[in-house]
């Protein structure tokens, strides 16, 4: 390799002064409190303590009690001037002009170096008088100037600002002055910067802020020399020097209103004709239903946790983990949105009172789709042809409902459990997947329990249970998104191989196959419907052996699809890749009687 120093070995030097210095430093036991402020003289009359400059108000803390005033100062500009750049925009400071003051409006470039600034007013007498400590213990002392010294910290800046436009503005802000006190293992010390007339800044606290120099506008006088006015006086643009470019930080002056303009007449007699003839949608505002509700989220549960503690068996309909609400429903027309085997869904509004930071009802009018169970009413014995829609008595509406979010609950877990195989057999493979895994999720949802609030006719007991629903997240797009990839008769997908979102339901395929293997030939997903990002209505499919004849897991459960799993299921791309370590099942004996119908067709094609 090269022989020598390379360009990494530039900041040795610095970097090795840097770390001897923390190695020979033994920690702070003496700490302060420093409140750092930029502030203006003058805002029409003299205010010992300036006026603030944008609110800018910094602290530091474990500030070490011995620091003099070159650091004080140097630390100062090092937090301020960022501040003040960002404030000030594209106008131009000066800051070797900047003059650090404390709360007696003492110049601090004045006090020499290596001496602590601070130090003596934080020491205090013992209680025999033979000498003092210095005191941390806030609880027991009282706060005052008796016995704590207060300081104050302001970094004091004046500044005068000409342009071309407007003889003169100075940005003003509210004045803050705050008095600290000493608390546990800190005392407190504030500084301030002042731009006076011919008063500099050391070199010291300048040299180290090169990056954020800034500069601060100067006016030349008639013997040729260089000063800045403290004073709100007016100056006329020409008489400025050195503001070429500058432009003023924002200023109160306010800019007159554009002229008001006469609308287009043709577009006004268009919508005053629309506007005028308009009517109230009775039907729809009577299709409103508004209900009181308590609402139980579907959670997401990690399948380790949902088989270590028996209170995530299942979905749990708990008040004490539920939300209080309001759900408005569109019974009308418009708001119907669909209709299927056994549930109809409707559009709503979910409002609750506590809101979630995530999930449904963490905004307020939250959209939702209101799904509820129902049966086919025939006007005949011959159950064809159109029928009305029948709904169930609460006692046994509230089951079939909580089937539903019980099968969502089962759902979201085992598709945890999918994509933290996924992720962990990509991350341990030395080569990733020649595909991007898809990444999909089910709706949230919930369940929500009305209650009679008095006054109905049928006369149910105020406070009683009188509904439910099943909430889910609105699939937005409509029929015109809203794909089913996989039935849950077929472990195979239900979509043709150029059918749109044929790639997603081979994926959905495949996580069935991880399922299939992971819990151990027992439960997988299916009915995967909605979109290549949500999903909603899946189904979970169970062995034989676990349900022992009783019904588990509702009407959609084919446990013979679980059976003939390893027979029915075709390995894609997904289930081969040898990342995931999948055993293939079907797809070896279909290659091998594709090979043999290819062999009679030759034999055919011979004869």
């Amino acid at each position: 390799g090269a022989i020598g120093y390379s360009s990494q070995h530039v900041l040795y030097a610095a970097e090795r002064d840097r770390w001897g210095k923390i190695a020979y430093a033994s920690s702070l036991a003496e700490t302060i409190l420093l409140k750092i402020t930029a502030v203006h003289e003058g805002a029409g009359t003299r205010k010992k303590g300036g006026v603030t400059i944008g609110n800018i108000c910094e602290g530091k803390k474990d500030i070490d009690a011995q620091i003099d005033a070159p650091r004080l100062v140097e630390l100062a500009l090092e937090t301020i001037v960022p501040k003040l750049r960002k404030f000030g925009g594209e106008f131009i400071w000066r800051v070797e002009e900047f003059i650090i003051r404390d709360a007696a409006w003492v110049d601090l470039s004045d006090h020499p170096r290596s001496v602590p600034y601070f130090y003596d007013q934080c020491l205090q007498p013992s209680r025999k008088g033979t000498k003092s400590t210095f005191k941390f213990n806030g609880t027991n002392m009282k706060i005052g100037w008796n016995f704590v010294p207060k300081w104050y910290a302001f970094w004091m800046l004046s500044c005068l600002i000409t342009n071309t436009n407007h003889d003169f503005a100075v940005q003003e802000a509210e004045a803050t002055r705050t008095s600290c006190t000493q608390s546990s293992e800190h005392a407190t010390a504030h500084t301030t910067a002042h731009k006076a007339v011919s008063c500099n800044v050391p070199s010291s606290a300048t040299t180290s802020l090169a990056e954020n120099e800034l500069f601060l506008p100067s006016v030349t006088t008639g013997d040729n020399s260089t000063t800045v006015s403290t004073k709100r006086t007016h100056q006329r643009a020409e008489s400025s020097s050195g503001l070429s470019g500058a432009s003023s930080p924002p200023r109160k002056k306010n800019v007159p209103p554009a002229a008001l303009c006469s609308p287009d007449r043709d577009r006004l007699k268009e919508v005053l004709k629309i506007g005028g003839s308009a009517n109230l949608n009775v039907k729809k505002v009577f299709g409103l239903q508004n209900e009181n509700v308590q609402f139980h989220h579907i959670p997401t549960c990690a399948i380790t946790d949902l088989l270590r503690n028996a209170q995530y068996h299942s979905f749990l309909v708990d008040t004490a983990e539920s939300s209080i609400g309001q759900l408005t429903i569109d019974t009308s027309t418009e708001g119907f949105i669909g209709i299927g085997g056994f549930k109809t869904a409707h559009a709503g509004w979910l409002t609750l009172t506590a809101s979630p930071r995530t999930g449904l009802g963490s905004v307020p009018h939250h959209k939702v789709v209101v799904k509820r169970p129902f049966y086919k009413v025939f006007p005949t014995a011959v159950k064809a042809g159109h029928y009305k829609v029948g709904r169930y008595a609460l006692a046994d509406e509230l089951p079939k409902l909580f089937r539903e979010a019980n099968v969502l609950y089962w759902s979201k877990s085992l598709l945890q459990l999918t994509y933290d195989f996924i992720d962990r057999s990509i991350a341990s493979s030395p080569e990733p997947p020649p595909f991007v895994v898809p990444r999909v999720r089910f709706v949230e949802a919930g369940l929500a329990l009305c209650y009679s609030q008095g006054g109905s006719k049928s006369g149910a007991k105020t406070g009683s249970m009188r509904a439910a629903f099943l909430l889910e997240e609105l699939i937005e797009g409509g029929d015109d998104t809203f794909l089913k990839f996989i039935h849950n008769m077929d472990a195979n997908p239900l979509l043709d191989e150029l059918d749109y979102g044929y790639d997603m339901a081979e994926f959905f395929a495949f996580t069935q196959h991880v399922q299939y293997v992971k819990t151990g030939q027992l439960a997988f997903i299916s009915d995967y419907q909605g979109t290549t990002v949500l999903l909603t209505d899946p189904q979970i499919m169970t062995d034989l052996s676990v349900s022992n004849g009783s019904d588990i897991f509702g009407d959609g459960n084919i446990e013979a699809s679980v059976s003939n799993f390893e027979t029915q299921h075709a390995c894609n791309e997904y289930c081969e890749w040898p990342g995931f370590g999948l055993k293939a099942f079907v797809k070896e004996v279909n290659d091998e009687n594709d090979e043999n119908d290819e062999n009679d067709k030759e034999v055919n094609d011979d004869e």
